[in-house]
């Protein structure tokens, strides 16, 4: 395969200023179905490779949007920032737990009070932690409450960082970075602290989205961004970074996962979201621009929120037959993800591009921050 030339490299600041990013929806499309499957049942797949993939995709897409802004108007602005924010993921989840909870308790089963307060209060990954997963359709809202978390503290963090230079930053975050490495290999191997805390607690798992937040930063830099072609020369090269990620997470120990793994797991995955960046325009990758991957990254938001739903739905459904049970439940999947996006999360985007532009948007609305947390 021919390399890429270092002017097509260059090109990054230009793709990912497009209005529209087929790599990301590619990505967001891939992750999501990941868990999907592994909560049907496909143990063997590792599930928590979709989270991850979220989380550096939450980090990389913040904060570049938040050093375009900072880069035009020498500043952040907190109140449009979180308004955005709010108003991209609130209300569909605000939805969801409402429809759970009034689903669940026709079912018999009751919400414990601790459980109800950490649904409504992003901090379901804490209850997770303190607790175990839940029997609930909610178990999975850890990961959105971890985005949450780091949406309350990065644009602050990084306002400050960014006033001591983008090298200042990223050394920060790298620091960062190894800190929550050593925290979470100090409390697993010396403390024994159980691994459902150190799975969910936004302290023990900061570095994924920490490691998408240093990606943006050093894509301003030529040198990164020629060496990120040199390993993107080939169309097998994302190829050879999924087997790695593969390699790590299906050989490695338990001590290895709970120390430096999911540090890597994450490195890995960011390495594989700016190989599908630069070789996106390339015609072997076209079909990350395909229409059903194109939608299915649209709604993955809402995918994630409601597979747990429909996965126990279709169960009740076809109890016994497993073959209907997959179908059944990939259809639910699709059909309660389109409602909520199409009738929900869609008139709030609306809403929001109108309050930061002052214009009514058209009817199809790039928004570059939309990702579907797992």
């Amino acid at each position: 395969m021919k390399a890429l030339s270092v002017s097509r490299q260059a090109s990054v600041e230009d793709i990912l200023a497009s209005a529209h990013l087929p790599a990301l929806d590619g990505l967001r499309a891939m992750a999501v179905t990941v868990v999907i499957v592994y909560h049907l049942g496909f143990e063997s797949l590792p599930g928590d490779i979709g989270v991850s993939a979220f989380f550096v995709l939450s980090g990389f897409l913040i904060s570049w949007l938040l050093l375009q802004e900072i880069e035009r108007t020498g500043r952040i602005s907190f109140r449009q920032f979180y308004t955005r924010r709010a108003l991209r993921i609130v209300p569909a989840y605000y939805v969801f737990l409402v429809l759970v909870y009034m689903q669940e308790h026709i079912r018999g089963y009751a919400w414990d009070p601790w459980l109800t307060i950490s649904g409504f209060g992003y901090l379901v990954n804490y209850y997770n932690g303190l607790h175990g997963h839940p029997n609930t359709a909610i178990a999975h809202a850890w990961s959105l409450s971890v985005e949450q978390q780091f949406y309350i503290v990065w644009p602050i963090l990084l306002n400050l960082l960014m006033r001591k230079g983008a090298s200042v930053a990223a050394c920060v975050l790298a620091g960062i970075i190894a800190c929550v490495v050593g925290i979470r290999s100090v409390m697993y191997l010396g403390f024994a602290v159980d691994h459902s805390y150190l799975y969910n607690a936004f302290e023990t798992r900061f570095d994924s989205i920490a490691v998408g937040c240093l990606v943006a930063i050093v894509l301003t830099w030529r040198r990164v961004v020629m060496l990120a072609t040199v390993l993107s020369t080939s169309s097998l090269a994302p190829a050879i970074t999924l087997l790695l990620l593969c390699y790590s997470r299906l050989c490695g120990s338990a001590e290895y996962h709970y120390s430096v793994g999911f540090t890597i797991d994450s490195l890995l995955l960011a390495l594989f979201m700016v190989q599908l960046l630069i070789l996106s325009r390339q015609p072997a990758w076209h079909w990350l621009d395909h229409p059903v991957m194109v939608y299915l990254g649209k709604i993955s938001y809402s995918l994630y929120l409601y597979h747990l739903l429909a996965l126990g739905i279709a169960s009740r459904l076809a109890p016994h037959q497993v073959g209907a049970r997959v179908i059944l439940s990939l259809v639910l999947c699709v059909l309660i993800a389109s409602c909520s996006y199409w009738f929900i999360e869609l008139p709030f985007l609306r809403l929001k591009h109108r309050l930061v532009t002052g214009k009514n948007p058209s009817q199809n609305i790039f928004d570059p921050t939309r990702h579907a947390t797992v």
